[in-house]
């Protein structure tokens, strides 16, 4: 995987996770640096940080993410609220397994209720007896899948549900997408289904832009 550039002038977002992001222990700098060497694209620490926030205000009974990566986002979201049920889906068995690897040099494996799921994503959200109730949707996974979970979620998801995408600002694509390029084209595609459909939404852009809004 090529490096993809920061939104922010060079140095500044390392700086901003080096330096400035609180990290409640001390394997999440260990995941970083798993990541960087193995080239696996996670949300950076004040990405997870400001998402750990969010639970932690919501507080919210049952969470869905849809990309587990290394378990690092879901990490962060158990650190916001622990008493969260949250269900990760991954088609990458092998990968997504090292978050009970590094749950458990947290010390929490025992004061966590998180369920990983192997499945692609779309295939998951097929079932909508499987999310119909959540209360909070994570979406970090195939930035071409976003328009479709979208619109497969925002219908029929229950009133009051919250949502919350990463990568919004694809590096600093939106500004000048590439219409070539299938995943430029889903997150504008994302960004015009949002503008039209939501009445309020907020921005954060921490990291690669994180999109917040409720039903």
């Amino acid at each position: 995987m090529k490096p993809r550039p920061s939104i922010y002038i060079d140095g500044l977002e390392t700086f901003i996770d080096s330096e400035l992001v609180y990290k409640p222990n001390s394997v999440f700098s260990e995941m970083e640096g798993y990541a960087k060497e193995k080239n696996i694209p996670i949300v950076t620490a004040a990405t997870g940080a400001v998402l750990s926030h969010l639970v932690s205000f919501l507080v919210p009974t049952s969470i869905l993410e849809l990309g587990t990566g290394i378990g690092y986002s879901t990490l962060w979201m158990v650190q916001g609220s622990r008493s969260s049920k949250i269900i990760t889906v991954d088609r990458h068995e092998e990968q997504a397994k090292l978050l009970d690897e590094y749950a458990n040099k947290m010390g929490l494996e025992d004061q966590m209720d998180v369920t990983r799921v192997t499945d692609s994503v779309l295939e998951y959200l097929k079932d909508e007896n499987l999310w119909r109730e959540v209360d909070f949707f994570f979406v970090d996974c195939d930035k071409i899948t976003y328009p479709s979970i979208f619109r497969t979620l925002w219908p029929k998801a229950k009133k009051g549900a919250c949502f919350v995408f990463d990568n919004v600002l694809w590096h600093g694509r939106v500004l000048h997408p590439d219409p070539k390029k299938p995943s430029d084209m889903a997150v504008m595609e994302l960004w015009n289904e949002v503008k039209s459909q939501v009445l309020e939404y907020t921005l954060f852009p921490v990291g690669d832009g994180l999109l917040f809004f409720r039903k």
